[in-house]
């Protein structure tokens, strides 16, 4: 009788490590699955997100929100932005927005720049405080998107500068002026679907970082290492 009751005991207990390693091994592959999912829905966003979300479709129907599940703990991600001149702010900004911890208040990291505050950081960090049709956009995906990148798009941004609707001429390095038979917007496309970077997001930078002007002298081919 002790010999059965010995071997049910080794049983059981090998049953229970067998089920605590399948539950294990179950909550890591599940948390990895959400660590790389995306799925597409406001429903799959978290409740506090979803008015905000439900706002904006009504006032653009055709706009799709994915959600991206990382996995990263919100404290644990604040505890590691938190770190003294990892995120700086202009020393003019008001108090709240900078670190006052004495011997770091006012510091200036880089010229004109000090740590930030906690709650600086955490009001940054929180998606839900930009979700509106102004700041929405630096959530945008910046990939390729054969569904929704086309010309007209790439023209809406690049209107109001040179870039728009013009046909590209360049200079080559015999300083001869090359003309192209097609625009800047084509030469855009074709650029976002070589390197699987959202064309919109590439028109963006170039107005943002160039300016509306062709005489802009980076890209006028004469400035060393461009």
């Amino acid at each position: 009788m002790t010999f059965l009751k010995n071997k049910k005991h080794y049983i059981f207990l090998i049953l229970y490590f067998l089920f605590f390693l399948f539950l294990l091994v179950s909550s890591f592959l599940y948390l990895g699955a959400i660590a790389s999912t995306k799925l597409d829905g406001i429903e799959n966003f978290p409740s506090s997100y979803q008015p905000y979300l439900r706002e904006l479709v009504k006032k653009h129907p055709n706009w799709k929100f994915t959600a991206l599940y990382t996995n990263l703990d919100w404290n644990y991600v604040i505890n590691q932005e938190n770190v003294f001149g990892k995120n700086l702010v202009p020393k003019n900004y008001s108090d709240r927005w900078k670190n006052t911890t004495p011997g770091q208040y006012n510091v200036e990291v880089d010229a004109g720049w000090v740590d930030s505050s906690k709650s600086a950081v955490e009001y940054c960090m929180d998606p839900r405080n930009f979700l509106n049709e102004v700041r929405l956009f630096q959530f945008e995906g910046l990939s390729y998107d054969v569904h929704t990148s086309n010309l007209e798009g790439i023209e809406k941004i690049l209107y109001g500068t040179e870039f728009y609707r013009q046909k590209v001429s360049y200079l080559d390095g015999n300083g001869n002026n090359i003309s192209m038979n097609e625009t800047y917007a084509d030469l855009i496309l074709r650029g976002g679907q070589n390197s699987k970077v959202s064309p919109y997001h590439l028109a963006s930078r170039i107005k943002q970082e160039v300016g509306p002007f062709l005489s802009h002298h980076s890209i006028s081919g004469k400035v060393e290492r461009f």
